[in-house]
């Protein structure tokens, strides 16, 4: 059974289906556990081989549904602001994400150990990764979670595909995923970004993304470097860097925070959203953003990420249990204080925004 490689995105349903039928033949007799790479199809390749047998080794099971070590909400803020990307993490997931309802792929920076620190989507992109545990602060490096396009580029030190049946947890079978690791100046690994969609939509593009992204990330340490900057310096993104702030801009087309420096920290459509809601009221339950933000009240695991990543870009003060925006805050967004708020988020459509407008 041989594919050639440019079937991965010529025809990426056919190539899935043969990977996942490779898969079923290899680890017919269990996963492999030692002694040499157990002899597969020849759509696999070796190094793929190899990468199994350590999993199966390390204890990862071909049917785990979920990663085998996740990071708590503090610990994850530690691990983020211990690593030289959290400065420019921001700047990166934003010129990589797709975060319109049209979005398909989801973009994830990990650390150097294979963490996930960052991710951002589409609702559904989002909605996809968390049935697979696909979250931040869960552990997908190859002794986490099995062979991933993560553990790959951390395991190469290059760019990597791997699709469907090439990852060893089946759960994983119908996303494909491109990844390269982000290098610093002295050319240590520093992490990984990942952009992964479903099988179906798979394209070469993703390639150029990861590239495109990864040039990024480096120019950006560069420049720090050269400014003297480290972790907790750059675009005002930073985890744990909480300066006060002065405005809350969401009228017009360029909704974004403005700290006490004068700094700007721009928002993304689906946050300047969430933060107009949170304003609105000095409470929120995550049922009922959920339902205001997705009309779908059982979408609160995603608000709760979307409010982690909120407080982690802006330093925003947003409680929890119920949601809520600090009072000093809430009195710095423009448009409850503006004699008409019909200007607010005007891309957006979302029925709670539209009747923020006009109340």
């Amino acid at each position: 059974m041989s594919l050639h490689p440019g079937l991965r995105f010529d025809d990426p349903v056919a190539f899935a289906r043969s990977t996942v039928a490779a898969h079923d033949v290899v680890l017919a007799g269990g996963a492999p556990s030692g002694g040499p790479p157990p002899r597969g199809p020849a759509v696999l390749d070796a190094q793929v081989l190899e990468a199994w047998r350590r999993s199966g080794a390390a204890g990862v099971s071909p049917d785990q549904r979920e990663p085998s070590r996740f990071l708590a909400e503090t610990d994850l803020w530690d691990a983020r602001s211990r690593t030289p990307l959290d400065h420019i993490a921001g700047e990166v997931v934003r010129a990589v994400a797709d975060t319109s309802a049209a979005g398909r792929h989801l973009v994830v920076l990990t650390d150097a150990d294979g963490v996930v620190l960052w991710r951002a989507g589409s609702h559904q992109a989002m909605r996809g990764a968390d049935t697979i545990a696909f979250a931040e602060g869960a552990d997908w490096s190859e002794a986490g979670i099995g062979t991933n396009g993560i553990s790959r580029a951390l395991d190469t030190g290059r760019l990597t595909h791997v699709t469907a049946g090439e990852h060893f947890v089946r759960a994983h079978h119908g996303w494909t995923c491109t990844a390269a690791p982000i290098r610093g100046v002295d050319g240590t690994v520093l992490g990984v970004l990942d952009v992964s969609l479903p099988v179906r939509f798979a394209t070469a593009e993703g390639a150029a993304l990861v590239r495109c992204g990864v040039r990024l990330a480096e120019a950006l340490l560069t420049a720090g470097s050269v400014a003297g900057s480290g972790p907790g310096s750059g675009d005002g993104s930073t985890a744990g860097q909480h300066s006060v702030v002065r405005a809350i801009r969401l009228q017009g087309f360029d909704p974004h925070v403005v700290k006490a420096d004068g700094s700007r920290v721009p928002l993304t459509a689906r946050r300047a959203e969430l933060l107009a809601l949170l304003a609105s009221r000095e409470a929120w339950t995550g049922r009922a953003l959920a339902e205001a933000l997705y009309d779908d009240p059982d979408a609160a695991t995603t608000v709760r990420g979307e409010i982690r990543r909120l407080r982690q870009t802006t330093g925003l003060t947003v409680s929890s249990q119920p949601y809520a925006l600090a009072d000093e805050e809430r009195a710095r967004v423009d448009f409850l204080t503006a004699d008409d708020a019909t200007d607010l988020l005007p891309d957006s459509d979302v029925p709670a925004i539209i009747d923020l407008r006009y109340t």
